[in-house]
């Protein structure tokens, strides 16, 4: 549907919900998880994007976001096309 800009997924993708226990401490339980639209799972699995571009800390610090900006040109260069 379109293209994957920026870095690999960390292949720990399940989300866990918190819930209160009657003492005031909580426990964890797995809410979700993320699958590709024919039903595999992509727990523990590499999502690699179409086009790698990694923002580094230096990058942060200048206020750039290299990740943003190759997706506007991309998508500018698909809009002239």
């Amino acid at each position: 549907m379109g293209k994957i800009i920026g870095t690999e997924s960390y292949r720990w993708i399940i989300f866990t919900s918190a819930k209160g226990l009657v003492d005031g401490s909580s426990y964890r339980l797995p809410s979700w998880g993320c699958y590709t639209l024919d039903g595999q799972d992509l727990e523990k699995e590499v999502v690699k994007p179409d086009i790698f571009v990694k923002n580094t800390f230096l990058h942060r610090l200048e206020g750039r976001d290299r990740q943003i900006e190759r997706a506007v040109s991309e998508i500018l260069k698909d809009l002239k096309n």
